[in-house]
């Protein structure tokens, strides 16, 4: 059973505070929006002034506000005694910079709460969409004001849709009607979890693309698996290694179904 916001967090007070910091942060990223240069790092992904300077910013109004959690952030080395924390803030300060550097919205903000080894608190906000989805104190979901219940979709339904991102196909034989790239994994996560995705197919993953999205899913109907069928080990992660293998976020209903589309090998056209 997931845990509760309440547990750790205590009031819907401190919920509001920490969405007020995610906005805020959000609103640093707007005025870097297409005026910025991006830094290559050693993985090949995308670094900007944006995210150094939001996730500094995210790290200290927590660490202030929780002297007892640990709080880690894409942009720093990730050591082996993270392990051993209790209670970690998982910070992504733009889930997406390909989308941002490039221009394109899908772009977020993705904080996440991880205890005792499971997601337990998420937000992820869209400045450019001004779209904020996020757990709110009792565990349940809020887009933009608006409560989500159980909204994870059971069936494909009319037009339904696999978000994946923008190389999945030539890396992967995706056997589904229907695709979209959604900007980042967070967008992939908060468009499942309401219902918009059927799911939402991620190749490869840090720790802090998944924490957010997943403590927003699992609460709405939701899981997060491995391609293989195996349940995510969150704690395997916070060296900073990438995931073993692919994951699916989808309803229980639909995740086989899902792994059965899903072949490895890139198709020649």
């Amino acid at each position: 059973m997931p845990c509760l916001v309440s547990d750790l967090l205590g009031s819907a007070e401190v919920v509001a505070q920490i969405t007020t910091w995610v906005r805020q942060a959000g609103l640093m990223g707007l005025r870097y929006f297409n005026n910025v240069t991006p830094q290559i790092k050693p993985d090949q992904t995308l670094v900007t002034q944006a995210d150094l300077e939001i996730e500094q910013f995210l790290r200290e109004r927590l660490q202030t506000a929780f002297p007892t959690h640990q709080v880690r952030g894409e942009e720093e080395s990730w050591p082996q005694t993270s392990q051993t924390a209790d209670t970690i803030w998982v910070l992504d300060p733009i889930d997406g910079t390909t989308a941002f550097v490039q221009g394109l919205p899908g772009w977020g903000i993705s904080v996440g709460l991880l205890h005792r080894g499971q997601p337990c608190f998420g937000a992820f906000y869209m400045p450019l969409l001004d779209d904020l989805t996020y757990t709110a104190i009792q565990g349940e979901v809020y887009c933009n004001k608006r409560r989500l219940r159980q909204s994870v979709r059971r069936d494909w339904g009319v037009k339904g849709f696999l978000a994946i991102n923008a190389s999945a196909h030539y890396d992967f034989q995706i056997g589904v009607r229907r695709t979209r790239t959604m900007g980042s994994i967070g967008a992939s996560f908060v468009y499942t979890a309401r219902g918009a995705a059927v799911g939402a197919f991620i190749p490869k993953a840090y720790v802090w693309d998944l924490v957010a999205g997943a403590a927003i899913l699992s609460r709405t109907g939701g899981e997060l698996r491995y391609l293989s069928g195996q349940s995510v080990d969150y704690l395997g992660l916070l060296d900073g290694r990438l995931t073993s293998e692919p994951l699916l976020a989808a309803h229980p209903d639909l995740q086989a179904e899902l792994r059965h589309g899903i072949q490895p090998g890139h198709l020649a056209y």
